[in-house]
């Protein structure tokens, strides 16, 4: 798998040992500075490996070397830009955190990634800690009861030396403050450990020991989610004379849990009412780390790499087949030669059609009968058509789609009507097989 990675700061080198360790064709680095890739590839030994290319334009690097995977790992606030730009290309991503500085831009990505069928994965690496995926095991065997309330602790040190590194830093355009930046781990194993959705947040922000910058420096909130649990947020880079911990607490009617150490790599605490002999085991555990960021990275990498191979899988199982494509040149509005020879490429082609498939399928709400009437097609090559689809149930928990292309004028109710009578016939026949 050809792999290539934007932005070669700080956090780079951890991006770089894990397509290392995963055995990624590493094709491209990319950055503004130069200087930051030298030492990047210095610091892996790879600096005399010509077959890695470097850049400082991210769109030609992903012209010129088409890579499958592609790690972002620039300032904050071009997150959004550079990912939207990739995954119109076809790109699957690892984003560092965060994935995207407004609401609005991280739905932009999530949308786009579902309708181009890439991966796209926020890069919380964390989740991987050996403590970490103890506890989420636990949790999904509902060893905790009742969830009650859980905690997450970032009491971290950010001197002036740190945001001297980088002017981008401490920024509300590319950067964030302390829960932005330091905290977002640690409020993501929170989310993750109480249930993600919220029913309400409250909380304060101030910046106290740190004027030279716009964002805050402390920030504590309480948050209720729609599962009944309370959890609260304390997130500073105010600790002195270093960083002191991070640590996640959660507590239910049956277990109490304490993870700890300077990224909820170490368990403090694992108390459960039905002890068992692991449980014994995982008393004091702790995964020694050479910095903040941990070890989870690799299995990161991995499980993106997994995720990718089988979504890749599931295209080499669906077929697409046609029919009738001829048929467009007994409508003159379709009959164009420009406009034919677009729609018959698409018929031949079929990613396109194969796209409107896997977005069809991936609905597992749509079950009915679509209508796309000319600049509501997905296709661009179709915009002057109209496109009726419809999902059926093949068995098993497969699905397939069947459509039927026409001029914009077509008779909607009879192809409809038609569509209806083959998808109930499809229904049945793949239930006499069952």
């Amino acid at each position: 798998m050809k792999y290539a990675l934007i932005g070669c700061g700080r956090i780079a080198t951890n991006h770089m040992k894990a397509a290392i360790n995963n055995k990624l064709e590493i094709v491209a680095v990319c950055d503004v500075l130069p200087k930051k890739m030298e030492a990047l590839l210095a610091k892996h030994d790879l600096q005399a490996d010509t077959s890695i290319k470097r850049y400082e334009d991210y769109k030609q690097m992903v012209a010129e070397e088409k890579p499958d995977l592609v790690s972002i790992a620039t300032e904050s606030g071009i997150h959004a830009k550079i990912a939207l730009y990739c995954i119109e290309q076809g790109i699957n991503l690892i984003i560092e955190k965060p994935m995207a500085m407004s609401i609005e831009d991280a739905d932009k990505i999530i949308s786009l990634s579902e309708k181009k069928g890439v991966k796209v994965s926020a890069c919380h690496q964390n989740r991987f800690n050996v403590a970490i995926q103890k506890l989420r095991k636990a949790v999904e065997a509902g060893r905790f009861g009742k969830l009650s309330h859980g905690s997450i602790h970032v009491r971290w040190n950010r001197d002036h030396g740190y945001y001297d590194q980088a002017s981008w830093r401490g920024t509300w355009e590319q950067d964030g403050g302390a829960l932005m930046n330091q905290c977002i781990h640690g409020i993501d194993l929170l989310r993750w450990m109480m249930g993600d959705e919220i029913d309400e947040i409250y909380g304060a922000t101030r910046q106290q020991f740190h004027d030279y910058l716009e964002a805050e420096d402390v920030g504590m909130a309480v948050v209720k989610f729609k599962n009944g649990a309370i959890g609260t947020i304390e997130g500073t880079t105010n600790v002195y004379p270093k960083n002191l911990e991070e640590t996640l607490y959660i507590f239910g009617e049956e277990g109490t849990v304490k993870i700890g150490g300077t990224s909820t790599n170490n368990i403090d605490v694992w108390d459960f009412a039905d002890e068992t002999e692991e449980d014994g085991k995982n008393k004091g555990l702790k995964e020694e780390t050479s910095n903040v960021y941990g070890n989870g990275h690799t299995s990161l990498f991995a499980d993106v790499i997994d995720a990718i191979a089988e979504s890749i899988h599931a295209e080499e199982d669906l077929e697409v087949y046609t029919s009738g494509a001829n048929n467009i040149f007994r409508y003159p509005e379709l009959a164009d030669q420009q406009k034919a020879s677009s729609i018959i490429n698409t018929f031949e082609e079929k990613q396109l059609l194969t796209e409107l498939v896997q977005e069809n399928l991936s609905d597992g709400n749509n079950t009915g009968i679509q209508v796309y009437i000319g600049e509501e097609t997905p296709i661009q090559s179709m915009k002057d058509c109209s496109v009726v689809t419809a999902t059926y149930e093949l068995g098993e928990g497969m699905r397939g789609t069947i459509g039927i292309i026409g001029p914009k004028r077509m008779d909607y109710d009879k192809v409809i009507g038609t569509l209806k009578t083959i998808t109930h016939q499809l229904d049945d026949l793949y239930k006499k097989k069952e």
